[in-house]
This record gives C-alpha cells, sequence and structure tokens, in this order.
C-alpha cells in the first residue's frame, strides 16, 4: 500500500507537520502516554509511545493493558482486583486488514504507509519555500511523526494499529486505574516506562461545544475562524458544516482540520481558519464540531450566517483626521476619481467599537466630496466612509478611532463567578461593563491571595466569559482569580473582587498508619497516624477475625478523625486482623494501610467479678461452697483445698453450669482453706480467690 493523493490541502498540512513537530528522543526517556475517555456504558483508552526507537520496538513485541478496580460504589476494594484486558499483546493489524479503511479515510492510508511501506518519502514544497526544514532527515522519524499524526485523527486506524482499546465490560459504580506497557521480549522486562489512567463511567462529562465561531463575508468568499487553543486537550480536528436554509447542514472538509502545533500552555488563543468559495447574494449558515482522539463528535457550535456580495472595485481610505475641540471632528479620505461614476454617494458611519455595529451619521454625502465635519462626538468614536454604488452595495473604509483627552478609567468589573471541572478547565464569567470605550478586560490568576497576581491573557480580553486550564492534580486546592477592565486608551479600572474556586478533588487522600496497639484488661487499643491529606472528613477502622478467608468479611468498627479507639467487642475473636483508611469529603478513599494481626485470649477476669463464700453446717457434717461470676463465659471451675498452712492442691473441676459445692470430707476442729479458679471461654484464668472456714 502506498500513499497516493492528489489533494493540495493535505500537502500543505504535511508541509506544516514537518516544520511544527518537536521529536520525542528529546525528553530523558523512553515511555508510554496514555489518556481515557470515560463514557456512561464503556472506557476508552489511547495510547502511544514517546520516541521512535521506542516506537519501533513496541510496534513489534506489542502493547499488554491490565484494569485494577480500586473502589465500588465508594468502598475501597481491598485487595485491589487486578485483570488483563488482553490476552495477547496488542500489535497492528496485517496489512490486508487495513485496505478497506484506507481507502475511505486518508489518515488510515497514512498510518497504513508508516507501519508497512517499504519506503517513505514525504511530500513537501518546493526547496525555495522549504526554509529551515532540516530538522526531519530520517526516514523511522518520518514514519514516527506521520503515524502519530495520523493515528490521532482516526480512532478505528489507532485500534488497527494496536494503540488503543475499548472497555465495555466496565460497572456502574466502580473506579479503575488502567496501565499500558509494553509487552516482554523473550520474558525480558521492556525498558520503556509504562503509563497509567484513573477511569470510570461515573467521571463522563458532555463534550463542550467549539468556541467563539466568528465569519467573514466578502465578495464570493466566506473566511471562518475558531478558537482552538482552549479545548485543543480534548478535540483533535474538525468538521465544518455548511446550510442554505438553517436547518439542513452538509460537511464541507473531506480532510480533517487541526493545528500542527503542538498542545502546550501557549495553546492558548491559537485559532483554527476554513475559507469556502461561495456564490454572491445568497445567505449560507455555518457551524463547526469538534472530534475527539477517540472519533467522538462532539456538539456543534452556535451558527454563523451571511452571504457574499459583488465588492466594489475602489475602496474610500481616511488618512486625515483633525480635531478642533472635545465635540468636533473633521475627516479626510482618499477616493480615486474614476470610481464616481459608479457610486452614488458617501456614508459616514459612527460606532462604539472598532468591529461596529456602525451607524450612518451623516448620509447623501456627494460623490466628489472628500471632508466631511462632525459635531457630536462621544467619549469614544469609530468612523468610517462608505462608498455606495447604484444598486446599493456597499464598499467600507477601515475604522479610524476618534477620542478627545480621556485620563478616566473604565468602572471595576462586578459579578465575578466560576466554576472548576474535573479535567481542569476553569470557566470565569462576570457582568460586563457599560463603558462606551470599553476596549475589554485583563485576567489575573494566584495560587496563594497573598502573593502578586500573575496576567493570564496576553492581550485585552474582549468578552465578559473566559476559560483557563489548570493542572487539576497540584497540592493546591484552591485557585484565585480578580480581573480589571480596559479602555481604547489603556486606561485599567481597579481589580475586582477576588474570586476563589476550589478545584475538584479527583485525588484520593494518602494512607494512614496503624502506629501501635495494647492489649488492656478492657480490650484492645488501636492507634493510628493521619493521613496527611488536608481534605480528609473522616478515617474509617475495619477488623476482621484471620479465620474468615473473604474479604467481605472486613467489619467498619470505627469512623471520626480521632487517632485511638478502643475495641471492647471481642467476644468469640482470637486472631484478629485490622486495616485502616482515608476518605475525603469528595468520597474518595486512601488505600488500605498495611494490617496489622492481634493475638486476643480475652477479656482478664477480675476479683470484683467473682463472689465466692464458705459455710460450715456442723449437724449435717459438710461445709457448703457457692460461687457466683458476672457476665463471664466460663468453660471449667476449677476448686482448690488445703488445710491451716497446707499449701492448695487441686481438689474438684466442674462444668461451667455449678455455682455451688458441699464438701464432707472432713475433719472436726479443722481449720479449711478453699481457693477458686474460673476458666473463661477463651481460655483466660482467673486468680485463685480464697476462703477459709473453720469445722
Amino acid at each position: 500500500m502506498t500513499i497516493k493523493t492528489n489533494n493540495t490541502e493535505l500537502k500543505k498540512i504535511i508541509y506544516i507537520l514537518i516544520l511544527s513537530v518537536t521529536y520525542a528522543t528529546a525528553q530523558d526517556s523512553t515511555s508510554v502516554q496514555l489518556i481515557s475517555r470515560s463514557l456512561p456504558d464503556k472506557v476508552m483508552l489511547r495510547w502511544a509511545v514517546n520516541s521512535p526507537s521506542g516506537w519501533k520496538m513496541a510496534n513489534e513485541t506489542g502493547f499488554l493493558v491490565e484494569r485494577s478496580t480500586i473502589s465500588r460504589n465508594g468502598t475501597a476494594v481491598v485487595p485491589i482486583e487486578r485483570k488483563m484486558l488482553t490476552s495477547s499483546p496488542l500489535k497492528p493489524q496485517p496489512l490486508e486488514a487495513w485496505e478497506m479503511l484506507a481507502k475511505q479515510d486518508q489518515s488510515t492510508a497514512i498510518l497504513a504507509q508508516a507501519l508497512y511501506g517499504e519506503s517513505f518519502e514525504t511530500i513537501t514544497p518546493n526547496p525555495g519555500v522549504l526554509g529551515e526544514v532540516t530538522a526531519i532527515n530520517e526516514e523511522l522519524e518520518q514514519r514516527f511523526t506521520f503515524a502519530l499524526i495520523a493515528a490521532e485523527q482516526n480512532y478505528e486506524a489507532a485500534l488497527l494499529a494496536g494503540w488503543g482499546l475499548t472497555d465495555s465490560s466496565v460497572v456502574q459504580g466502580e473506579r479503575y486505574v488502567y496501565k499500558v506497557f509494553v509487552a516482554p521480549l523473550n520474558d525480558s522486562p521492556s525498558t520503556i516506562k509504562e503509563a497509567s489512567t484513573y477511569a470510570g463511567t461515573e467521571l463522563f462529562e458532555d463534550l463542550p461545544k467549539p468556541l467563539q465561531l466568528s465569519g467573514i463575508f466578502k465578495d464570493a468568499q466566506a473566511l471562518l475562524s475558531w478558537d482552538y487553543g482552549l479545548l485543543s486537550h480534548l478535540y483533535t480536528n474538525y468538521i465544518v458544516e455548511r446550510s442554505t436554509d438553517g436547518e439542513t447542514f452538509l460537511q464541507l472538509n473531506k480532510q480533517p482540520i487541526f493545528s500542527a502545533t503542538q498542545e502546550t500552555s501557549a495553546s492558548i488563543g491559537i485559532s483554527l481558519y476554513y475559507t469556502d468559495s461561495i456564490p454572491n447574494n445568497q445567505l449560507l449558515y455555518y457551524r463547526v464540531k469538534g472530534k475527539t482522539a477517540f472519533g467522538e463528535v462532539g456538539p456543534a457550535s452556535e451558527v454563523v450566517q451571511g452571504e457574499g456580495k459583488k465588492a466594489l472595485e475602489f475602496v474610500p481610505r481616511i488618512y486625515r483626521k483633525e480635531i478642533p475641540t472635545d465635540q468636533n471632528v473633521i475627516l479626510y479620505w482618499e477616493f480615486k476619481k474614476e470610481g464616481n461614476s459608479l457610486i452614488n454617494k458617501f456614508q459616514l458611519n459612527r460606532g462604539n467599537t472598532n468591529e461596529g455595529p456602525f451607524e450612518t451619521v451623516i448620509d447623501d454625502i456627494p460623490k466628489d466630496q472628500r471632508q466631511i465635519s462632525f459635531n457630536k462626538l462621544e467619549r469614544i468614536n469609530y468612523f468610517t466612509i462608505s462608498a455606495v454604488d447604484k444598486e446599493g452595495v456597499k464598499s467600507e473604509s477601515l475604522p479610524v478611532m476618534v477620542q478627545p483627552v480621556d485620563s478616566i478609567p473604565p468602572a471595576t468589573p462586578t459579578n465575578l463567578a466560576g466554576t472548576i471541572d474535573t479535567t481542569g478547565i476553569v470557566k470565569l464569567r462576570w457582568l460586563n461593563n457599560k463603558d462606551i470605550d470599553l476596549a475589554g478586560y485583563r485576567i489575573f490568576r494566584s495560587y496563594n491571595p497573598k502573593s502578586e497576581f500573575t496576567e493570564v491573557t496576553s492581550e485585552t480580553w474582549p468578552f465578559n466569559e473566559y476559560l483557563d486550564t489548570l493542572q487539576i492534580k497540584n497540592l493546591n486546592q484552591k485557585i484565585y482569580y480578580k480581573i480589571k477592565a480596559e479602555d481604547q486608551r489603556f486606561n485599567l479600572s481597579k481589580f475586582s473582587q477576588t474570586l476563589v474556586l476550589l478545584k475538584p478533588d479527583v485525588t484520593p487522600p494518602s494512607s494512614p498508619v496503624i502506629g501501635g496497639y495494647k492489649i488492656t484488661d478492657e480490650g484492645i487499643k488501636i492507634q493510628w497516624i493521619k493521613s496527611s491529606s488536608g481534605d480528609v472528613a473522616a478515617h474509617q477502622l475495619y477488623r476482621k477475625s484471620m479465620a474468615s478467608q473473604t474479604e467481605k468479611s472486613w467489619e467498619l468498627i470505627y469512623s471520626g478523625n480521632d487517632t485511638l479507639y478502643l475495641d471492647n467487642n471481642l467476644n468469640g475473636l482470637n486472631d484478629i486482623q485490622y486495616t485502616i483508611i482515608a476518605k475525603d469529603s469528595t468520597g474518595f478513599e486512601s488505600l488500605p494501610s498495611k494490617p496489622i494481626v492481634i493475638k486476643w485470649k480475652g477479656n482478664q477476669i477480675q476479683n470484683k467479678d467473682i463472689n465466692f463464700t464458705g459455710t460450715a453446717d456442723r449437724e449435717l457434717r459438710f461445709i457448703n461452697l457457692s460461687w457466683k461470676a458476672k457476665s463471664i463465659e466460663l468453660s471449667e471451675i476449677r476448686l482448690f483445698k488445703g488445710v491451716d498452712s497446707e499449701h492448695l492442691h487441686l481438689y474438684k473441676v466442674f462444668d461451667a453450669k455449678m455455682n455451688s459445692y458441699n464438701d464432707t470430707d472432713l475433719k472436726i476442729n479443722s481449720n479449711y482453706v478453699y481457693g477458686l479458679q474460673l476458666v473463661s471461654s477463651s481460655g483466660v484464668l482467673s486468680k485463685i480467690q480464697k476462703v477459709k472456714v473453720k469445722y
């Protein structure tokens, strides 16, 4: 299979890619790079290796995917459940498997050529246009670069290459960590670093609309532009659609529209452009849709509309302005005399901004006139001159700003509000200023309200909404924003009130550690060191008997924020295992601490819990011994006997139900000593309690 295309647009794209791609060989180590997309019924994975040599090696050995279930319905899964999702390494499919898709999709054809082509020669412009293209001079690097870019445009092609996987066996309420690693070669582990990502159906979020679509309609031409940078982490390419009725839209572009610039923090503010050739005097509607690396097409943008108009060949140009007073301006313009026969008149138009809208303030200016005076100036003014032909088509000059001396800053912005989602996108909004000469806003950000705020806008921002992106997993839990308004004379307002946003928690807390224990008469005291995470809502202590082999046998015995707990409900337990986890305010749980095992022999039997008495009955010739134990489960009772100062010796052993005994083995005028010892059901022995009886 070879790449066969006469598409000029694709050639230009390939040329731009050669200029702009920064190679992974400059990185310190070769590793797998992994992204995921959580959907309500599945999780989609995409990966790639970040260096040409590593890419070639990985294609030969293949990739393996492991899934670890770390929580289920908000409860930590202990131990973690691991499952291999690949029975054998994922490798590029045989060449014949590519043919059908490659005939339909240019990106697939490029990817197949990069993997299987005997040679790989990229199409570049003539040497005179080539400029500084010197970095890409090896075939492997060319294959690597174009393969990754092509796979980015078509998820099906990435699956054929073994660089993606769809997990449809996910379960609602479960959260996973996916690990992708290069398969070992001859039982030797790969030196390419593995990658992991966190996913689960509960993390699904709807895709956003493309932002800031605008259209400029000229003679037989429509120029569309929209923001690329703010959603570059979601959308890899775009679809442009056109409609003649505003309802039925058809796709225009056959090849994907994307930016060849690497995604960095500098991507903010980058726009994409599309030019469409159109018939004049017909109203047309346009919209764009984003497409992700997983083949998902997002919702359509807002619709822009317009129509092309036959342009006059002559355009007026304002070349001079005079401001005699604060209320008056005299404007001078150029317009070729040979164009006078094509027009009926000139118009003077005024607006509050460079973009308009413009209102005609002086009409029916004679076509041979080249200057005009206007005496109702506002704080800021933009003027254009329109030449109007005999069919009403206008040819308009570029706007000229007229502003009397102004040092008054605009009003301070108000009602600043915002949100942060789990992908790190910050959406800011505020009440739009009423200042006529408003140029826009400056947005400032800080991770510490006491430190200096850094401006995040590289130029004046003209809207009252702004999207910012953050690293959601850094240590800062709060982010602070404030804004200033700026007018056309670059006067800045005071700062707005500071907005404090709490970043969503996507990181489980660190694990607490069991620090020690103590066996007491009351039970077992467990002591632990708290999790170091600052958003922990509770520490939860679990217990289970070592006799149980199932994970479901773990029993929650404490939830709170103390560091000590007395476990005194230990009936029937011997060898006991304890572990503890931390749970944050959003329900994320830490990994369990390392369990400890404690041997429990039961509560100590206290003397105060035993009542032992002896009474002599000389008429009936016996000594009555009776005893009573408080709330103690016994296995047996031991009775000891001695005479005078003789040592006690074991005399009788009774079962637990006995509570008295009549001793008839007696001699008159003897002093007897009896001892009672209780044996609990767990084998704990009480101290011997003694009683003396004279017979």
